[in-house]
C-alpha cells in the first residue's frame, strides 16, 4: 500500500518534504540483491577531523556487510575512535555502524563466503595475524533512481526504523 507520509524533515537533508512511503520489505530485498550482486564498495570513515575512503571487497548476510582488513590500518583506528561509517557504489549508499569483531578464520560464516567471493584476498590475506572481520550494520540505504519519466527519486530505506519511503528531486507538488 502506497500513501503520501506526513510532511517531515529528508534523510538527506533538513528541507520539510512530503515522501511516499512505500514498501520496506520490497526496498530491502532490492538492497540485499545489490550487496549481492556488487562486491567491492567504497568505505568512508572519520576521525580526528580527518576523512578517508578507500574501495573494500565486502560479503553480505541480508543487509549485514562484512569485509577483512589488518587491525593496524588507519580504516580500523578510525572506526574504533568512530563508529559511524558509509559506503557506496553505483547508485546506492549505505550509513551504518561499524564494529571490529574477529580473526577471519574465527568466523565460519565470513570464511566459506569471503573465500567464494574474493579468493584471491582470501588466500593472500587471511591467514594473516593481524587480519580482523568489521561487520556493518546499516541504518540508512539511499538509492538514486528515474521513473519511466526520467524525473530523479531518491528511495530511502531506514533499517532502524523499519520504513522506506521515496522522494523526488527536485520535489514535485
Amino acid at each position: 500500500m502506497i500513501f503520501l507520509a506526513k510532511e517531515s524533515k529528508s534523510p538527506d537533508n533538513d528541507s520539510e518534504c512530503l515522501m511516499e512511503e512505500i514498501d520496506f520489505e520490497s526496498l530491502q530485498q532490492e538492497a540485499v540483491e545489490f550487496l549481492q550482486a556488487n562486491k567491492f564498495m567504497i568505505l568512508a570513515t572519520c576521525a580526528d577531523h580527518r576523512v578517508t575512503a578507500r574501495t573494500v571487497s565486502i560479503i553480505n548476510d541480508g543487509l549485514r556487510i562484512y569485509f577483512q582488513t589488518d587491525r593496524n590500518f588507519l580504516k580500523c583506528r578510525q572506526i574504533e575512535e568512530n563508529n559511524p561509517v558509509a559506503l557506496a557504489t553505483g547508485n546506492i549508499q549505505i550509513e551504518g555502524k561499524a564494529q571490529i569483531t574477529c580473526h577471519p578464520l574465527e568466523n565460519i560464516f565470513f570464511r566459506e563466503n569471503y573465500q567464494k567471493s574474493h579468493e584471491g584476498s582470501f588466500r593472500k590475506y587471511s591467514h594473516l595475524k593481524d587480519e580482523v572481520i568489521i561487520e556493518i550494520e546499516p541504518t540508512l540505504v539511499t538509492f538514486w533512481k528515474y521513473d519511466s519519466e526520467q524525473r530523479p527519486f531518491r528511495e530511502y530505506l531506514m533499517v532502524e526504523e523499519k520504513k522506506a519511503y521515496r522522494e523526488y528531486y527536485p520535489p514535485v507538488n
